[in-house]
């Protein structure tokens, strides 16, 4: 993957020694005067020359803030930028790119608000040691899921970079979004390290939102409400593709590790290793226990990795390896479906996209339902090329004769999520359908409780080869 080598990312996080202190343009920090006009006058002065604009000791409270080329925004010990508390804080913003996300299916502009607004800007730098806090959690933003009620789409974004150049967000604290987190649409060179991302403040938090280029992720945690590292497609105009991941601890309440849903161009060319994921620390909005049959956990992920197009997305050249999950639903879970969402300009149906190259390895699970790992496309549709090397799945088991004869529907146009086929799989560990060319090299299977579903399904598969199978606990 040679293309991955374009994604390890320089910075000098000091552009130029000159600063401008927040502080000396009026802004005060008692956690209720609104500091809007003070912080931006100090970023931009400081997008004159470049430089850093310091955010001292002290909650900082602002409505959006417009960064400029060649600034980096430093907060010190025990800064925090906090959100406004309205919606008038934050004005809707024009967005020049068309997508789905900026963009109806008709064309016309959604709000597109952020706390950190950016669009065609170079050389951004967001670090230090303080805290980027979106005030979810005010009444304001109180509105529910964005598929429930209309006006929660419009809920602020905590960052949302556009079409910018050289990014580096480093070693801050960011939380409590209104809506996601942080979204990096059509960038180029950005690079997330050492963040601490902790968003259970309202729905649809998300820990991060990744479509763009070029992009190097490594040594951050994430304990998100919502996706925790999810990459998106909002356009066929543009791939989300040469990403690294690697060295991250991460905690969700729905998916670990996601491409989609959102998923109308494609994903190409992304390496994720070295990574932990567990349950997220608390579920304000989510008990699958509760909603759900057969869950072992109060608090659970829904997959630890979820690849998914149904949007006409292409995805190719997928690599995950050596990841370490527990306490989660389905371990993996890679679906073709032909949902066809639109985007903006669209006429005709969306096509129907692709998934092929996929290669996982050295994955460990403890999975905690009866919603076994499935691989997955639709009648006449076919992933291609997919590689399963040594994994190893902690089951819970339980699976009864019942179970074992289940015939799975076709639902190529839900939404895609773990149990779109039902809350019971007929196989143990893995459920396959509609797949041309897939190995499994060394699969280790181990039951808690006893199962008598097969370990392995496999349903309209062409050229389908199992190398070394153990199951053990039956």
């Amino acid at each position: 993957m040679k293309q991955l080598l374009y994604c390890i990312l320089f910075f000098s996080s000091s552009i130029t020694a000159q600063t401008y202190n927040i502080i000396d343009y009026g802004a005060v920090a008692d956690g209720k005067t609104l500091n809007t006009v003070s912080i931006q006058k100090a970023i931009d002065a400081c997008s004159q020359k470049g430089g850093k604009v310091i955010v001292p000791a002290g909650i900082f409270m602002t409505g959006t803030l417009y960064v400029k080329d060649n600034v980096t925004i430093y907060l010190e010990k025990n800064a925090t930028i906090k959100g406004g508390a309205f919606f008038t804080d934050y004005p809707d913003n024009v967005v020049q790119y068309k997508n789905y996300f900026s963009h109806f299916p008709d064309g016309s502009l959604r709000t597109n608000k952020a706390l950190l607004f950016a669009e065609n800007v170079h050389n951004i730098t967001i670090e230090g040691k303080g805290t980027i806090d979106g005030n979810g959690k005010s009444s304001d933003f109180n509105l529910g899921d964005e598929t429930a009620v209309a006006r929660s789409w419009e809920r602020p974004c905590g960052i949302l970079f556009i079409s910018c150049k050289k990014i580096l967000v480093q070693n801050i604290r960011l939380t409590n979004s209104a809506y996601w987190l942080q979204n990096y649409l059509n960038c180029d060179s950005v690079t997330l390290r050492g963040l601490t991302i902790y968003n259970h403040a309202n729905h649809n938090n998300d820990g991060m939102d990744i479509d763009s280029r070029n992009v190097l992720i490594e040594n951050c945690t994430i304990d998100s409400d919502d996706d925790a590292l999810c990459f998106k497609s909002h356009s066929r105009n543009n791939i989300c593709e040469n990403i690294v991941v690697r060295n991250c601890d991460i905690a969700s309440n729905c998916n670990a590790i996601k491409f989609g849903t959102t998923s109308i161009g494609g994903f190409r060319n992304i390496k994720i290793s070295n990574c932990r994921i567990h349950k997220a620390a608390e579920s304000p909005f989510f008990n699958w226990q509760k909603q759900l049959t057969d869950i072992e956990l109060p608090i659970t992920n829904l997959a630890g990795i979820a690849i998914e197009s149904t949007d006409g997305a292409t995805i190719d050249n997928i690599n995950i390896s050596d990841i370490k999950m527990k306490d989660v639903q389905t371990p993996i879970f890679i679906v073709l479906g032909n949902r066809g969402r639109k985007q903006p300009g669209d006429t005709a149906s969306a096509p129907v996209g692709s998934i092929k190259n996929i290669t996982l390895e050295n994955i460990t699970a403890k999975a905690h339902s009866k919603i076994s790992s499935s691989i997955t496309a639709f009648p006449g549709q076919y992933l291609e090329n997919i590689q399963l090397n040594n994994i190893s799945i902690n089951n819970m088991g339980k699976g009864t004769v019942a179970d074992a004869s289940i015939i799975l529907p076709e639902n190529p146009a839900v939404y895609p999520e773990n149990r779109m086929y039902g809350e019971i799989y007929p196989a143990a560990a893995f459920y396959i359908r509609h797949v041309k060319g897939i190995t499994l090299n060394d699969i280790y299977l181990k039951n808690r409780n006893s199962d008598k579903r097969l370990p392995i399904i496999m349903n309209d598969v062409i050229n389908g080869k199992v190398n070394v199978l153990k199951v053990t606990g039956n």
